[in-house]
This record gives C-alpha cells, sequence and structure tokens, in this order.
C-alpha cells in the first residue's frame, strides 16, 4: 500500500468544509457532559474504565485516523500481498509498484469520502496493542447537517453526541466487547492471509483478467462483496460480526431516541428529518456509498434499532441489556429479525 498516495488523495478529497463551523469546543464538552448523564440514567449500564474526553476536529485529521485504523487492519494482509507480488511471477515488481499506489487511491478516496460525512466516531483499537480510546465529532460536517436537520443548535449537537457516548460507555462498561471484535477480526484476517500463497495470487490475477466488469460492480452494488472475499468457510465468522456490529449501532440509534425524547420534541423531529434524509440520498453519492460499503453501515443502524425498539417494546431495557450478558447472549443475523425468539434463547422472556 502507498500511504503517502493514500493520504494527500484522503486529504485532499475531504476538504475543509468551505463553510465557517459554529460549534466550538465547549459547546461539544456541554453536549457530551448532558449525553453521558442521559444515557447512563436510561441504559443502568455502569462504566468500569475513564470515558474518554471529546475532541471536535477537523475533516483532515479524521482522514488521518481512518487511515491509521486502516492501516491497523490491513498490516498483515498487506505485509503477505507484498511477499507475494515480489514472488517471481511476471512483472512481479512492476506489479507490486502499480498495485501498491492503485491500493492507495483507492483507500485514499474511500476515507476521504468517509471524511466528508461521518459526524462523530468513538475510536477503539481492534488489532494489535491497546491505545486509549477517542471520541471525535468533525465540526464542518457537524454544522453541513445541522444547516439541513435544523432545530436548536445545542438539541442537535446534544442528539448527536448520545449516539457516540452510547458507545463509549458500551466497551467501557462490557470488557468482553472489545475482545470479542478482535477475535473476529483477527480470525477473518488470518484466515484471509493464510490463503495468499504464490499460486493464489497467480489465481487472483487471472480471475481479474477473466472478470466481466459489468457482473462485477453489480456484484459490488448488490453488498456482496465482503462475503466473497471473506470465503465460503469463514461466512459464520462474518455472520457473527454483521450481528455483532448492529447491536452496537442498533443499541446506540436506539438509546440516541429513547433517552432524549421525553425532553423535547425536537429530538422526534430530528429523527425523522434524518431519516427523510437517508431514504433520499441517491445519484452519484448513492453509487459511492454502495461501492464504498457504506450502505452496509446503514441496513446496520436499521436492523439493529428495529430488533432494540422491539425487544425493548416487550421487556424494556433491562431485557435489552441481556445482549451485554456474554458473546454467546448477542443475537445472530436470523434473531435480529425475530428479537421474542432471541428473548426466549437468553432466558430474558422468563424475567418478563
Amino acid at each position: 500500500m502507498d500511504w503517502g498516495v493514500a493520504e494527500r488523495l484522503a486529504v485532499g478529497i475531504a476538504g475543509d468544509g468551505g463553510a465557517p463551523v459554529h460549534f466550538r469546543q465547549d459547546a461539544v464538552d456541554s453536549a457530551c457532559r448532558d449525553a453521558v448523564a442521559l444515557v447512563l440514567d436510561y441504559t443502568g449500564l455502569h462504566p468500569a474504565a475513564a470515558l474518554p474526553d471529546p475532541e471536535l476536529v477537523g475533516r483532515d485529521e479524521w482522514a488521518r485516523m481512518g487511515l491509521r485504523t486502516l492501516r491497523e487492519l490491513s498490516g498483515e494482509l498487506e505485509r503477505q500481498i507484498g511477499e507475494g507480488l515480489s514472488a517471481p511471477i511476471p512483472f512481479g515488481s512492476l506489479a507490486r509498484s502499480v498495485v501498491g499506489a492503485a491500493a492507495g487511491a483507492e483507500a485514499g478516496v474511500a476515507v476521504g469520502y468517509g471524511a466528508r460525512k461521518v459526524l462523530g466516531q468513538y475510536d477503539v483499537a481492534l488489532i494489535g496493542p491497546e491505545r486509549p480510546p477517542r471520541l471525535v465529532f468533525v465540526g464542518a460536517n457537524l454544522a453541513a447537517v445541522h444547516s439541513e436537520l435544523g432545530e436548536d443548535p445545542e438539541l442537535f449537537l446534544r442528539w448527536l453526541a448520545i449516539h457516540e457516548t452510547t458507545h463509549s460507555i458500551q466497551f467501557a462498561a462490557v470488557p468482553w466487547l472489545r475482545l470479542h471484535l478482535m477475535g473476529l477480526l483477527g480470525e477473518l484476517l488470518g484466515a484471509a492471509s493464510a490463503r495468499l500463497d504464490l499460486d493464489s495470487m497467480r489465481g487472483l490475477v487471472g480471475r481479474l483478467l477473466r472478470a466481466d466488469p459489468r457482473e462485477t460492480v453489480r456484484t459490488v452494488l448488490r453488498g456482496d462483496l465482503p462475503r466473497l472475499l471473506a470465503g465460503a468457510e469463514q461466512a459464520p465468522t462474518l455472520d457473527r460480526l454483521q450481528a455483532a456490529m448492529s447491536v452496537i449501532e442498533g443499541y446506540a440509534e436506539h438509546v440516541m431516541d429513547a433517552a432524549a425524547e421525553r425532553l423535547d420534541p425536537g429530538y422526534a423531529r430530528l429523527r425523522a428529518r434524518l431519516e427523510a434524509r437517508r431514504a433520499g440520498r441517491g445519484g452519484l453519492g448513492e453509487v459511492i456509498s454502495r461501492l464504498l460499503g457504506l450502505e452496509l453501515k446503514m441496513r446496520q443502524y436499521r436492523v439493529g434499532k428495529d430488533f432494540c425498539d422491539s425487544v425493548v417494546s416487550i421487556g424494556g431495557v433491562r431485557a435489552l441489556n441481556e445482549v451485554w450478558r456474554s458473546s454467546e447472549a448477542l443475537p445472530d443475523l436470523r434473531e435480529l429479525e425475530r428479537p421474542r425468539h432471541w428473548l426466549e434463547r437468553v432466558g430474558a422472556a422468563a424475567s418478563l
């Protein structure tokens, strides 16, 4: 991977937002303090570690942070591919430089586009050694989305802060959660690395040369690419990872609304406008979102939130908190669509 190319493209595509940022660090600090109190009161979770202080950052800082995370995730795969491209195959050295630049360009475009869209992020190490987590908010994007959704700036900022601080509290209150995700990611990446021998590199080149570009694009747009890359033998692990991420995101989406809806009707209006904004995305932005896997992220929000809303409607937030009892208590993909089945399996239904 040519990380220099990746950073130049990512920062360039991210831009600076083109308009003054009207949210300040002290406003973000205040919103997060309020959000933490609301989330703790609603969920009843008890963090066992200190929560990170919020940071107001620019798009360029988020882009560099995103590339660092990508570099952590891709380290072993990058090493294996580099060794394969250095092997005595036709045009090996040329292939190494071309693939490195192309991969850097692809990463730069993906991260740069993400830097223009992300409002906030809880950043935690899921590969390699532990590092302090960060809670960041992208000022230019906050200003742009607030201009679309409206409502009082403090209310808007607090609503978004609830989502991100929920993630902080999830990981601080559930010590096994980070280790569980690390294990699933490690299994997927380890299996992929094990397959990258010289013969598989030659086979990959052959498949790319023989592929119908139109069918490749259709495969990506259907959202099937992650499963194809994982391989059939890793499908159960990928399913578990997707289910876990859907719960993590859906829980935050549920808390985002439930923790504050009694305080101000403006929160419900923000949710309605946000859903309309997501549904109305189209054109080139829609295609790019699908190509970069962002459509899968939106589906995680929807499926996970529906599951959490349904469980709470049946048994309250205490029943929903059974998802944090252990990794075995997490729902699978089928149970996300059948919350009552999940309640029966974990025994939460018996306590209702």
